[in-house]
């Protein structure tokens, strides 16, 4: 056994979303002298070049198994859980020789819809885990199921905002232990000055741009930023162009089912004759790119969440926020960025034509962010803050 524990790290998208650059550029901080990070993806994606880069070894492995409780059909997606499941054995089989490899004492889940396979994983291998909460799961049986099995059984959370851990501690009941609990920011570095723009929203030019990171899904709202090109488009300002960087959210549904939600949004903004303002330009792998070159960051979910990877990477970047929410750790409103307890298309509009007309308001908004985000998202000092547990977890163990 070697000095330096090896930690795996259990991921769910490979790069393809927001939980799994966190996860990377967590990884890319820790101090090597006293974690050596193994990375496990369920889907294989550009990260998988980017650990390379860094020298961490990594795998892909997509019968690992993903449960995350939605507003409904959850005893079918449960089911479709247990029934992946079944691939344990053969992602065992797989894990064990590099797990030994590498001296891995410690699993990362990294998200909580690897939660419950997370936990059968350190089981078998008989290995603690720690796991990131990252979402709000909607309140219900299976969303205190999940948290609740974390609460129990992981020796420690990681919550990225303080709303998170309040609404995890509420779910988890009694099983919640503020202990074994730690809200820990994510990383985001500042974006080098002389980014490149990404050309695809160059087009067209002279406009105020706005900018959406959000996959598609009727619980993130997207849909709710075609309103607001209707409110601007009716007031005369069509001088605002909505780039909307996403791709279809795997939103749960019976198998085979057809998912419309993007299809039906793309036929409005042609019916009603935003084609204009409204762009769909698909997944970027660049946001840090996209960010430079815009305006101002919107999202509107209905889940009422003002965190998350797209906000931090745009408090990092500058550019202020409009958002939904009552949570302003990260965005204030007035100070930098706009906040609305719940979504009106009319005050959104009134919020980005005084962006767009106000002289210095958005230098000011921008000058708020980049100091927030160096105090909150500090890479070294984040990174310390989760290697301080994995060090208690394991001495705890030893």
């Amino acid at each position: 056994m070697t000095a330096t524990p090896g930690i795996l790290f259990l991921d769910l998208e490979g790069g393809q979303g927001g939980s799994s650059r966190s996860m990377y550029y967590l990884i890319e901080q820790l101090d090597r002298a006293r974690v050596r990070p193994f990375a496990v993806t369920r889907r294989d994606g550009p990260m998988a070049a980017r650990y390379e880069s860094l020298g961490v070894p990594h795998v892909n492995l997509p019968d690992i198994a993903a449960f995350r409780p939605a507003e409904r059909k959850n005893a079918v997606a449960y089911a479709i859980y247990l029934w992946k499941s079944r691939r344990l054995p053969q992602v065992l089989d797989r894990l064990r020789p590099l797990i030994a490899a590498h001296d891995v004492r410690l699993i990362h889940v990294n998200h909580e819809s690897l939660a419950l396979f997370g936990r059968a994983l350190a089981r078998r291998l008989d290995l603690p885990w720690v796991c990131h909460v990252r979402t709000l799961l909607i309140p219900g049986r299976f969303a205190r199921f999940v948290y609740g099995a974390i609460a129990r059984d992981a020796r420690h959370v990681f919550l990225i905002s303080e709303r998170n851990r309040d609404h995890f501690a509420a779910l988890a009941g009694p099983r919640f232990d503020p202990q074994k609990a730690s809200v820990v920011h994510n990383i985001t570095p500042l974006p080098e000055p002389d980014l490149a723009p990404l050309p695809e929203l160059l087009d067209p030019p002279g406009v105020f741009r706005v900018l959406s990171l959000t996959n598609f899904s009727p619980n993130r709202g997207v849909d709710r930023i075609v309103d607001v090109a209707a409110e601007l488009k009716r007031r005369g300002r069509e001088d605002f162009v909505f780039y909307l960087c996403g791709q279809l959210a795997n939103v749960r549904r019976l198998p085979g089912a057809r998912n419309t939600y993007l299809e039906a949004m793309m036929t409005r903004v042609q019916g009603d004759g935003l084609g204009q303002m409204v762009r769909f330009p698909g997944h970027t792998e660049r946001p840090d790119r996209a960010l430079a070159t815009c305006d101002a960051l919107i999202k509107l979910t209905r889940e009422s969440n003002p965190w998350g990877r797209d906000i931090i990477e745009a408090l990092a970047a500058g550019l202020p926020v409009v958002t939904l929410g009552t949570f302003q750790g990260f965005v204030e409103d007035g100070v930098n960025g706009f906040m609305d307890p719940e979504f009106d298309a009319v005050r959104v509009a009134d919020h980005l034509i005084k962006l767009a007309d106000e002289t210095g308001l958005k230098a000011r908004m921008t000058a708020a962010n980049r100091a927030k985000a160096r105090r909150l998202f500090d890479g070294p000092s984040r990174a310390a803050d989760v290697a301080a547990v994995y060090r208690e977890v394991l001495e705890a163990c030893a």
